[in-house]
């Protein structure tokens, strides 16, 4: 009886221990901490003082986080303290970054200019880069839909039901059948062949953070 007492003790603080362990997504990240005085769309809050970031290059925005990450803002006086606060809360949160993949999602995500990526061998690819080059022509820039192309909404879906379409598109093909599922398995393919292959729990998670409103952040 103590054994088996002593197992499930271990097994459930395996349990937490895994859950305080959670990896987030860069878009969990921005929008759980950073968009309400960034913006939605990274394009500013005056009433928060928080600059827009959507104009910057990735470059800057690059420089920009890691100031941030090192000793704070650029701005000085109680703008620095603040930007310094936040970026404490965020760490204590477990939701530490790199600069480099957030300035990547962010000009990824948010920059109009922002170019096609060139297609490196062996370079890792973020969720945000690849839903927007390879998805959203399809599935819409905030994965509204797209009728013409016959791409389904994807922003009011579950997390579970994007997790469950995404693990039938890499094993199947997309559920649909037929043509459209010819097609999803083509574009699969190209998406592989280009370097950039996706874990399904991955992509439904940004999908769902980044798109659904009753998404919790």
């Amino acid at each position: 009886m103590q054994k088996l007492l002593l197992k499930t003790v271990l097994f459930l603080a395996l349990g937490a221990s895994y859950s305080m362990a959670k990896t987030y997504s860069m878009a969990e990240i921005y929008n759980g901490a950073c968009a309400l005085c960034h913006g939605k769309n990274a394009e500013g809050n005056p009433e928060k003082k928080g600059p827009a970031l959507n104009k910057l290059s990735e470059n800057e925005l690059v420089y920009e986080l890691f100031n941030l990450t090192v000793s704070g803002s650029q701005s000085s006086g109680t703008e620095h303290e603040i930007m310094e606060h936040n970026q404490q809360k965020i760490e204590e949160k477990g939701m530490s970054y790199h600069p480099d993949d957030m300035a990547r999602y962010i000009y990824t995500t948010f920059n109009p200019k922002a170019a096609e990526p060139v297609f490196e061998e062996g370079r890792k690819y973020s969720t945000s880069e690849i839903y927007k080059f390879m998805c959203a022509k399809c599935h819409g820039v905030e994965a509204e839909g797209n009728p013409e192309k016959k791409g389904p909404a994807l922003n009011d879906y579950t997390l579970h039901e994007l997790e469950m379409e995404l693990i039938n598109l890499d094993n199947d093909g997309f559920q649909s059948s037929g043509g459209h599922s010819d097609v999803m398995r083509e574009n699969l393919k190209r998406i592989e062949k280009k370097g950039m292959s996706y874990h399904p729990e991955d992509m439904a998670r940004y999908i769902y953070f980044h798109f659904n409103p009753d998404a919790k952040k």
